[in-house]
């Protein structure tokens, strides 16, 4: 039986920053095959990180959290998901192995 593979579509969307912070994400949006590995990339402008979080919202739900790390880190894991954080270049990055359609949703970073 042959199987065709899903498509995934993932929104990638900021809306925190904190007074100094300007963050930006990329790609703005992203359409992967089900399966594939989804890379996220989160930018901020300020040194002064305390944490930074990444979050998922559904479509008509709110955010649900999915990791959080700390700036005296440098990787945190959570299942299929795994976040990186390199403060030198203040950036953070969002790691969805083996994609499923249940992971198609907006995803965010939030820093503090």
């Amino acid at each position: 039986m042959d199987k065709s593979l899903g498509w995934l579509i993932l929104w990638l969307q900021l809306d925190w920053v904190s007074s100094k912070q300007e963050v930006t994400q990329s790609p703005e949006a992203l359409n992967v095959r089900e399966r594939d590995s989804v890379v996220v990339n989160c930018s901020y402008t300020d040194g002064a990180l305390y944490s930074l979080q990444w979050f998922r919202q559904d479509p008509g739900q709110g955010l649900t959290f999915l990791l959080l790390i700390q700036s005296n880190q440098r990787e945190q894991t959570g299942g299929r998901i795994k976040v990186s954080l390199d403060t030198a270049t203040r950036q953070s990055v969002l790691y969805i192995a083996a994609s499923q359609p249940s992971d198609s949703a907006t995803y965010l970073c939030a820093v503090r």
